[in-house]
């Protein structure tokens, strides 16, 4: 993988889908709100709100905050992937692949919070855990140092880089 094999437009492209789908998702915080602010507490008769807040908040953070775990463990997968087959495209797709994953990973603690607001507890905790959901997601905005960061990583595990520009085990190329 040879850095100036990769066009700036193609870095441009993978950053553009990339933050096109970063929209996508944050445009479903104030969608959650609505429904909380809109709909009706549902309740239920068979399960206690607070056990219904209880689990959906466990699980919901449980799953947002290991997806970063779940990112470097993916990531590595495509990093190294990337080494063998040496193709930029590939690679920017499994990139953008892993990004989406995560991306539903943290949308859970978005979705915990609705299902907080209308079955659980109320809207309190609910807009507490969309928001952080929110933020979380906002956190990963992708930029065009992370997206370097990973090529030149790919390129030291190639053996095709010095290692000067890149300095392997800094920083998160997630987003």
């Amino acid at each position: 993988m040879d850095p100036e094999k990769l066009a700036p437009e193609t870095l441009e492209r993978h950053l553009r889908r990339m933050r096109l789908t970063t929209g996508a998702f944050l445009a479903t915080i104030p969608a959650a709100m609505a429904v909380i602010f809109l709909v009706p507490h549902r309740g239920t008769a068979t399960v206690s709100p607070a056990t219904i807040t209880l689990v959906a908040v466990a699980a919901s953070l449980w799953i947002g905050f290991t997806a970063n775990r779940d990112a470097g463990n993916r990531l590595e997968r495509i990093k190294r992937a990337g080494a063998v087959h040496g193709n930029h495209a590939r690679l920017l797709r499994d990139h953008w692949l892993v990004y989406v994953v995560i991306l539903l990973r943290l949308e859970m603690l978005v979705v915990g919070g609705v299902v907080v607001a209308l079955w659980g507890l109320g809207p309190a905790i609910g807009v507490s855990l969309t928001l952080l959901g929110g933020v979380m997601i906002a956190l990963t905005w992708p930029t065009a140092r992370k997206a370097q960061l990973l090529l030149g990583r790919v390129r030291v595990l190639r053996g095709t880089d010095d290692g000067a520009e890149t300095q392997a085990g800094q920083g998160s190329e997630c987003g």
